[in-house]
């Protein structure tokens, strides 16, 4: 997992029942991807060595050549842009089109953005992405509707651009995370989402079932302390994370889940 050390961007403060939320978040840098079975802060790294043989008394080892890893693709520009215009407080913008396309548009303010997609028509994967990255913001089975948090950064720049990679047509809202709706108590859904809790605890449980053998499960937390938290699996749990809520959950999968705020 990459590391990132610039300062998180703070979004507004913003009363969550009796608590004044003022979110903070770490984005994934940039080709950054979920370990399964990975729990921790995004600031965690790991290293694998590389394996190599051990010549025996008896033979003389072939050599062999060592392989070169393959890097994940990078993500680029479809050549097709579409204007979305500004984003703020309040006021959200909205585009539609039909398959993969970018979309341009402007941060007004100091917050994250959630990109909610309808792609109810589509076919295929459905994928949110940004010119360079190798992992994506969000991808999952198409027909859906779906939330993804996409730039959270202090120091992203006001303009910026997604790209849609999507077969059939969709619309796509931009929004800042203080504009969603507050939820309390245990929420449950299929695919991706993306939540602002209220419940003032400590912790959550999630219960995690896989919508195929390939399926997997990824969770960004991002909430009132300045530690967004990371946790992902591969198979079906359930099991009970740190998380210092209020504050936001981005949820990544196909599968089935249920989330519940605990002490």
């Amino acid at each position: 997992m990459g590391e990132h050390t610039d300062d998180p961007r703070r979004g507004r403060t913003r009363r969550a029942t009796a608590t004044a939320v003022v979110l903070t978040a770490l984005l994934l840098v940039t080709g950054c991807s979920m370990l399964p079975g990975s729990t921790g802060s995004d600031t965690a790294s790991s290293r694998r060595a590389t394996p190599h043989r051990t010549p025996t008394a008896r033979a003389t080892p072939t050599p062999t050549p060592t392989p070169t890893p393959t890097a994940p693709p990078v993500a680029e520009l479809t050549g097709v842009t579409i204007d979305a215009g500004d984003v703020a407080e309040g006021a959200p913008a909205t585009v539609s089109g039909i398959g993969p396309s970018d979309i341009a548009f402007r941060v007004r303010g100091d917050f994250g953005v959630v990109a909610d997609l309808d792609c109810s028509g589509c076919t295929g994967t459905a994928t949110i992405t940004a010119p360079g990255r190798m992992s994506p913001f969000g991808s999952a089975r198409a027909p859906l509707e779906a939330s993804f948090v996409t730039s959270v950064l202090k120091n992203d720049p006001e303009q910026q651009m997604l790209i849609i990679e999507a077969d059939g047509p969709w619309s796509l809202t931009l929004r800042s995370w203080n504009d969603l709706a507050t939820v309390s108590g245990p929420q449950s859904g299929t695919g991706p989402a993306v939540l602002f809790f209220s419940d003032d605890v400590g912790h959550v449980k999630v219960d995690y079932t896989p919508a195929s053998a390939d399926d997997r499960f990824g969770l960004r937390v991002f909430t009132t302390s300045d530690a967004t938290r990371i946790y992902g699996d591969t198979e079906a749990f359930s099991e009970t994370f740190e998380a210092d809520l209020p504050g936001i959950l981005a949820i990544a999968t196909n599968g089935k889940w249920t989330v519940t705020p605990t002490p």
